[in-house]
Formats: C-alpha cells, sequence, structure tokens
C-alpha cells in the first residue's frame, strides 16, 4: 500500500484468485510451493516487528534439531496482546545480540536458540541440540557461557538445566560427530563401564590408523555408531572398510551399533559387558 496498492486492488486479486490470504494482512501468489520456512515466514509478518522465530522452531531452521510441532514457534514483545491456535508463542524480550536473519527469516541466534529450548524439550533432546550446535561451530562452550553469565535462572525456565549440562562437559572430550552417536555416548555412560574413552585415536609408531567412536583399550574393544554413512559413496565406503580392516590386524573387536539397536539399550550394554570380560581374560 506503501507502492500505491488500494484495497480494493487486493480484494480484486483475491477474488480472481491471483492472491491468497493464509493470514490477516499476509498474502501470497496463489499456486506458489508450499514450505516450512514459508510458514515461518507468514507467522512473523503475521505477528508484526519485533516477532522472532525462536525455540524448536528456530532449532529446525539452524538444522540442530527436528521440529516436532507443525505449528511454527515465534517469540515476540512482552506487551503485545494477540491469540492464536495457529501458533505456539512465548512473550520475551530478546536483545540485539540474541537475534539475526536466515534467508530473510528473523530468528534467534543459535546459541540463544540453545538456551531457549532447555524450556520446552527434555534433556537428552537438548543434549542432541547442543551437539549439533557445537558439531557444526554454531557455537561454543565458551559463548554459551558468556551469554548465560548475563542471565538469572529466577524467572527462566531452563538457564539451570543449561548450565548443568555444560558443567558436566569435558572441555577437552570431542564432540560426538552424529546425532546417533550422542544417544549411544548416553547409553554407554549411564551404564558407568570403567575405562570407556571417545573419539579414541589408535596409533602405530606415532601414526594414527584408525579412530574409533568409542573405546574400551585395556581390552582392544571399539564401539562404532554406524548410521548410513557407507551409504555417502565408493570413497567413503573404502575408507570404512581399510579403517576396519586395520583395527582388525591390530587385534581389536569391533561392535557396530545402529539406529535400531537404541531401542534396546540394555541389549547393547549386554553385548559391550560380555566382549569386555572375553578381552579382559584373553591370554
Amino acid at each position: 500500500m506503501r507502492l500505491g496498492a488500494t484495497k480494493s486492488l487486493i480484494q480484486r486479486r483475491i477474488e480472481a484468485g491471483r492472491w491468497e490470504r493464509p493470514h490477516t494482512s499476509v498474502y501470497r501468489i496463489a499456486g506458489s510451493p508450499r514450505s516450512s520456512r514459508q510458514k515461518l515466514m507468514i507467522a512473523c509478518f503475521a505477528w508484526g516487528d519485533g516477532t522472532h522465530v525462536s525455540h524448536r522452531s528456530a532449532a529446525c531452521l539452524w538444522q540442530i534439531a527436528e521440529e516436532k510441532d507443525e505449528r511454527p514457534e515465534i517469540s515476540i514483545p512482552r506487551g503485545r496482546k494477540r491469540a492464536c491456535a495457529c501458533y505456539r508463542v512465548h512473550r520475551q524480550d530478546l536483545e540485539v545480540g540474541d537475534i539475526t536473519v536466515v534467508d530473510a527469516i528473523p530468528v534467534t541466534t543459535p546459541t540463544r536458540t540453545i538456551i531457549d529450548l532447555a524450556s520446552v524439550v527434555s534433556r537428552d533432546t537438548l543434549e542432541e541440540a547442543l551437539d549439533d550446535a557445537l558439531r557444526t561451530r554454531l557455537t561454543t562452550l565458551r559463548r554459551l557461557r558468556w551469554q548465560l553469565s548475563g542471565l538469572t535462572s529466577r524467572g527462566r525456565e531452563g538457564v539451570g538445566v543449561v548450565r548443568a549440562l555444560l558443567d558436566g562437559r569435558d572441555p577437552s572430550a570431542a564432540v560426538p560427530e552424529s546425532t546417533l552417536e550422542t544417544k549411544l555416548a548416553r547409553i554407554l555412560q549411564r551404564a558407568r563401564l570403567p575405562g570407556l574413552v571417545t573419539q579414541h585415536e589408535i596409533r602405530v609408531g606415532g601414526d594414527v590408523v584408525a579412530r574409533a567412536d568409542f573405546a574400551f583399550p585395556a581390552a582392544r574393544l571399539a564401539i562404532e555408531a554406524d548410521g548410513y554413512r557407507w551409504h555417502s559413496g565408493k570413497r567413503r565406503w573404502r575408507q570404512d572398510l581399510a579403517r576396519r580392516n586395520a583395527l582388525t590386524d591390530l587385534g581389536w573387536r569391533i561392535i557396530h551399533v545402529t539406529w535400531a539397536d537404541l531401542g534396546q539399550p540394555q541389549s547393547i550394554i549386554d553385548r559391550v559387558e560380555r566382549a569386555l570380560r572375553a578381552g579382559l581374560f584373553e591370554p
């Protein structure tokens, strides 16, 4: 309308089927492809200036977690009054450093997204999102601690959970390379099996010949989180075979764990314990 359009022009285009109105005062070209990003942009337009994609929707946009709810999740200024069942709405005043833009969509930064996620997802899901963000270098432990230092747990749900998660981290430990690896690490760590090492480098004469996702060096037992990596190409497949052969030649045994195996965590622990007993007592 700033460019000279009138209400009657808009109405004629809607009646002619050229435009569609997915929300009050929001229009799109009829027949345009639907997408999750379009839904997020519509939500931001519908709620006006100061609206930002946040929480689970922001995590999905940053590709650090899967969005479980079909409803876009947004944050709006505290004083804004409106209700709409189409969206999950959070009222919070964000600082300039908390917000950015992705493909023209206003969204919370990865660091702020991790902090916000703590109030709406389980601790396990939060840990997986954190690992994703660290692995893709969207944030760092230092940056998260710095941002948390400016927040208080009082009146802000989830801040304490993030702090506890960071305090339990070993800064020198490698970040898991996949969500499958994060889930497997959780199972192994909760079993409190002695001697567990993550991202263990196996060397011969000072050269690294292989790196195991998880290892019990004393028993020469490696545990691999096998997703669908071998489908990524012949080169990766050959590298994976060479690495496994190198481990076998050095007397290591390998337990492979897939996504399907995660449904029976006790079965994984039992397999590892049997392999450990066999390895530790071999002559």
